[in-house]
């Protein structure tokens, strides 16, 4: 029986990834960001925890994952380049030396070692990495090592949180790349969502156990908390301790206790059919926005600053799911044609 609040998780989630992206005004919008940073986390988390299968082989499901999220990375490398081009030419921008600086080999080199995609859209970082994580999946199960990488995971975050936030209090310094990238970001929390996958049985075993549900939700709080201090002492980041001890504590919860909510069903169908789509598509949606808001004139408007993120959110649902029923009308209509 499928999860429902793992689907209404997504579609917070990727609300909440539209917010980093997309900020409210000020200090609020400053904490609302701090707060989303448990959302990427959670798509990783996610992705690995989809990808325990007990008693299938890694070659039976992995390569049709890689291949799937392939697809989706081209299609959406290909239109990004696309649209980027035409924001580009429109705003009077030099399209030529974009163009150049595309094939540079200084971004192809991070491109291969850091799924850095900057130079086209940042956002699109995940997929890469994604792929990445499934490939080292791949051997991971098929030479039995699975033990040996759970193992991994506290060195992983140790190693992420000491590149994006500890070196700094003894004078170092990481670029965002080299610590949000597919080795730190992505297997830390893709094998810790698969090893709750596997263990989750004996997990739930301690469900009924009031420390259990209690301990989660501290552990939450303690997170948000966590993060809320780190960001008054730091300043901005690109994650903090606290959203990875939230995350944790708050899937956990989600696979312990959320079958047990009765979550408004447009929530669920949304992160269950367009979460992924809306993580993809939200920066174009964005950018229509804003020259919409321009041609109005209420670009400066403080209203239009406060309603931007919600807007840009509700306006990419409305093109996914609009995108997504012609599609399956379109396939609908092949599959008749193909049976006359």
């Amino acid at each position: 029986m499928r999860n429902k609040s793992l689907d209404a998780a997504k579609a917070v989630a990727a609300c909440l990834v539209v917010f980093i992206h997309v900020s409210f005004p000020g200090q609020v919008g400053q904490i609302i960001k701090v707060l989303a940073r448990c959302a990427v986390p959670f798509f990783f988390m996610i992705s690995g925890y989809f990808c325990y299968y007990e008693g299938k082989t890694a070659e039976d499901k992995i390569p049709s994952k890689i291949l799937h999220i392939l697809k989706l990375f081209f299609i959406s490398l290909l239109f990004y380049l696309v649209w980027e081009y035409i924001m580009k030419f429109l705003s009077g921008e030099d399209t030529g030396e974009w163009l150049k600086e595309l094939t540079d080999s200084s971004h192809l080199k991070e491109f291969a070692l850091y799924n850095s995609t900057s130079v086209v859209r940042a956002h699109l970082w995940f997929l890469p990495a994604l792929i990445y994580c499934y490939a080292v999946d791949f051997f991971v199960e098929k030479w039995k090592l699975r033990k040996a990488a759970y193992c991994c995971i506290p060195v992983l975050l140790a190693m992420l949180l000491w590149r994006a936030e500890f070196c700094r209090f003894f004078g170092g310094f990481y670029h965002t790349m080299e610590y949000r990238n597919f080795l730190f970001t992505g297997m830390s929390f893709f094998l810790t969502g698969q090893m709750i996958h596997e263990y989750q049985d004996k997990i739930a075993c301690k469900r009924l156990e009031q420390w259990m549900q209690w301990g989660l939700k501290a552990g939450m709080s303690f997170g948000v908390a966590l993060s809320m201090m780190e960001y008054a002492f730091r300043g901005a980041g690109e994650i903090y301790t606290g959203n990875c001890v939230a995350v944790i504590c708050l899937f956990l919860w989600l696979i312990l206790y959320g079958r047990e909510i009765n979550f408004p069903s447009v929530l669920v169908e949304t992160g269950r059919k367009y979460a992924f789509l809306i993580y993809l598509l939200h920066p174009a949606m964005s950018d229509l926005l804003k020259k919409c808001s321009e041609g109005l004139g209420v670009s400066n408007c403080q209203i239009y600053f406060w309603l931007r993120p919600v807007l840009v959110y509700m306006l990419t649902v409305v093109t996914v799911s609009g995108i997504s029923a012609v599609s399956a009308y379109a396939r609908q209509n092949i599959l008749q044609n193909n049976h006359v």
